[in-house]
């Protein structure tokens, strides 16, 4: 047991780092090959350039202290993202459930019109927030329902729009109570209001401004760095130069990944899995049959 947790940990290891190695390689042989160049050129006394661990001692405290505040902002809408998905899973399932306990005497094809508008609003939601809605994904039959969504240029808008027209027909045929039609809008709010959520963290980036301090802070460091570390590592300091680096521009490109959690990037949320997961519960809810 204890051989295939490590296995596991490995594994995870590895492909972390050759996600980011694949981003850094070029940057990261340019670092060993110029910090190897310094390295013999003062082992040969050929050109001597000593710095004081101080000057990259106070530039680090600088950076650290960038870095820690990237993370935190990166990390916090990343946080936020998940918790937004949670509502969504938790409000598709309020919402199906309801719907499947009030519509027991409506026909199947209404039933069946609600389950595959729930489904395509969480898809279309999952590729809004990407490159746009891919309509094969949303798994509708051809038809009048369709090509309405397939007309509209915000597509989980329209979604709502038809819920909410199927609704007010639901009430106008008496089939649900004022109450009950209430109850219902407030799920279509909870489904607007995840959107815009959503909407907000993909649309509002970290300024440009500040990545670029950063990384130019990055690598001013690495550049400095050596001058502090070959008169006392001599060649040792290629590789401690190339680890800091390393973890600190890891750092860097995590928190650049994680500030709009829902691409498929390695770091993302796993927003293909719950939408499938949604669909899962919701298939499941609209076929079960009432107890007699």
């Amino acid at each position: 047991m204890r051989l295939y947790h490590w296995a596991k940990d490995l594994q995870l290891i590895f492909q972390f780092k050759g996600s980011l190695i694949r981003r850094l390689w070029a940057s990261l042989a340019f670092l060993v090959v110029l910090t190897g160049l310094f390295t013999w050129l003062h082992d040969s006394g050929i050109f001597v350039l000593e710095v004081s661990l101080s000057l990259p001692g106070l530039l680090g405290v600088v950076i650290g202290m960038l870095l820690v505040f990237r993370n935190n902002t990166a990390y916090d809408r990343w946080w936020e993202a998940r918790k937004i998905l949670g509502g969504l899973v938790n409000t598709s399932r309020n919402f199906a459930m309801q719907l499947r306990s009030l519509l027991t005497e409506t026909p199947e094809k209404d039933q069946k019109d609600f389950q595959s508008l729930l489904v395509a609003f969480v898809f279309s939601l999952k590729e809004h927030l990407r490159q746009g809605v891919i309509m094969e994904e949303l798994g509708l039959p051809e038809g009048q329902l369709k090509s309405q969504i397939e007309q509209a240029q915000h597509k989980p808008n329209r979604i709502i729009q038809l819920l909410l027209s199927r609704i007010r027909s639901l009430y106008d045929q008496k089939v649900v109570t004022d109450f009950q039609m209430l109850k219902l809008i407030e799920n279509t709010d909870e489904l607007v209001d995840i959107l815009g959520k959503c909407e907000r963290i993909h649309n509002t980036p970290l300024p440009l401004s500040h990545n670029y301090v950063l990384r130019v802070s990055v690598i001013i460091y690495a550049l400095i760095l050596p001058f502090s570390l070959i008169d006392t590592l001599h060649w040792w300091s290629i590789l401690v130069v190339a680890l800091i680096y390393y973890f600190m521009m890891a750092v860097v490109i995590i928190a650049e990944e994680i500030e709009d959690p829902f691409g498929r990037d390695d770091n993302d949320l796993p927003v293909d899995k719950i939408a499938h997961n949604i669909k899962n519960n919701l298939e499941e809810i609209f076929s079960f049959a009432d107890p007699q």
